[in-house]
């Protein structure tokens, strides 16, 4: 043995602090490069041990991207109880005036004088509250009016949040259908629904729905009257069923585990599948156009500043058939102040003047029957493209925004002039 591992060894035996290690080189269990004499050292002499750079942390940006997709947004007035009051707990208000303005012309291929259209209304007008009570109980009325006269009934419901996982709805109100109808008016993304979903989606009416909700996956269940009315509707035929399901994905993406850059977003995704069987024998009700059978089905993805959306939807009944997708996608210029918005529509049917599309400035009138209902001018046809281009301006949030764009359309019917359009939308919104 060399003296100068015996001298370490007596060194280590002295001081004790490194007697295991004397003891293993002696036994072979270690070597003598593994015998160090940093034990013996005091603390303000020791040198760090030569080896790798640790890693750089990477750093995680979480986004709450769920705050894009919400159905609704919370009012900005709302009155608390005392938190011992056993019955209301708060009170909330709140409204929304929408603004629309639509020009442009409608020219035909067939020698028929073109359409010029020139819309300008306000295009909603609402105004109702939410009572929180019992502890777990919503209570929501709202009333609806337009620039045309128009005035009913928009919401009237009751929310019952019996557990965290399982949600109870009653009253009238917007089957939640297809990702573009199923979010409130106050936070649509594109001017006016898509041409395939104002085709297919249900009235307001009367319902039950029961939502329940298992880790990502959420499940819905409702049964909704058949009959249609601007104020409450009664239970009037054998109404239709809405079941759906949902799986929705928010956090790290799995690769940002092994990521060594310097940044890594979160991204949000939703898979939806809903369905609707009419039981009323193709009549047309609350389902428009008799459709027995109504499926949709759709993603809706967020990372950084881009989000994207899109419905298919296919409607089967007695009378026609029709189909189609809506893609859209948005992206912030400038955080949280500017942004832009595309979509694109396509619709097509089988039977001739199959499809119903609507031009101009719909008001509200659209919200208690079908979407449809809301448009001054409809046109027919069985087949349709549409792009649409745009800029919205948030004031503040999605409570106070400005929109202009410009949209194309062609709509093509097999007995009739094919349609053309370049159509300019301007609106305003203000929500509270």
């Amino acid at each position: 043995m060399k003296p100068t591992v015996v001298l370490m060894i007596c060194l280590a035996g002295a001081s004790g602090l490194l007697a295991n290690e004397a003891l293993d080189l002696l036994e072979g269990k270690i070597s003598e490069e593994d015998l160090t004499l940093s034990g013996l050292l005091e603390d303000e002499e020791r040198e760090p041990a030569a080896g790798p750079e640790p890693k750089q942390k990477t750093e995680v940006k979480t986004v709450d991207y769920s705050r894009r997709w919400r159905r609704s947004l919370p009012p900005l007035v709302t009155f608390e109880t005392d938190a011992t009051e056993p019955v209301v707990q708060a009170v909330a208000i709140d409204g929304l005036a929408e603004w629309g303005y639509v020009t442009g012309t409608i020219e035909r291929d067939g020698g028929t004088p073109d359409e010029d259209l020139d819309d300008n209304q306000l295009r909603r007008l609402r105004l109702g509250g939410m009572i929180r009570a019992f502890y777990n109980t919503d209570l929501e009325g709202r009333v609806v009016v337009d620039g045309s006269g128009y005035q009913g009934i928009d919401t009237l419901k009751a929310t019952v949040q019996v557990n965290e996982g399982l949600k109870v709805e009653a009253g009238k109100f917007r089957p939640p259908f297809t990702q573009e109808y199923r979010r409130d008016p106050e936070v649509r993304i594109a001017p006016g629904l898509s041409p395939i979903v104002a085709q297919v989606a249900p009235a307001n009416t009367l319902g039950v729905k029961l939502t329940g909700l298992s880790g990502p996956w959420e499940m819905g269940l409702g049964w909704f009257s058949g009959e249609v009315d601007k104020s409450l509707p009664g239970f009037g035929g054998s109404g239709f069923i809405l079941a759906s399901l949902a799986y929705q994905f928010s956090g790290l993406p799995p690769e940002s585990a092994e990521s060594t850059g310097e940044e890594v977003l979160s991204t949000h995704q939703r898979w939806y599948v809903d369905y609707i069987h009419n039981l009323d024998d193709g009549q047309p009700g609350s389902v428009p156009r008799g459709y027995e059978h109504v499926l949709a089905t759709g993603i809706e993805v967020s990372s950084g500043d881009f989000d994207f959306s899109g419905d298919f939807v296919l409607a089967n009944g007695p009378v026609d058939t029709a189909w189609g997708m809506s893609l859209m996608g948005r992206y912030w210029l400038l955080r949280d102040a500017l942004r832009f918005v595309g979509r694109y529509g396509y619709a097509d049917t089988d039977d001739i003047g199959g499809l119903s599309v609507g031009y101009g400035v719909p008001n509200a009138s659209g919200d208690s029957r079908q979407p449809l209902a809301g448009y001054s001018t409809i046109q027919t046809g069985d087949e349709l493209h549409s792009f649409y281009g745009g800029l919205d301006w948030h004031v503040i949030e999605d409570y106070l925004m400005f929109t202009t764009g410009v949209e194309y359309r062609v709509l093509k019917n097999q007995n009739a002039d094919e349609l053309s359009s370049w159509l300019w939308h301007s609106g305003a919104r203000v929500v509270f």
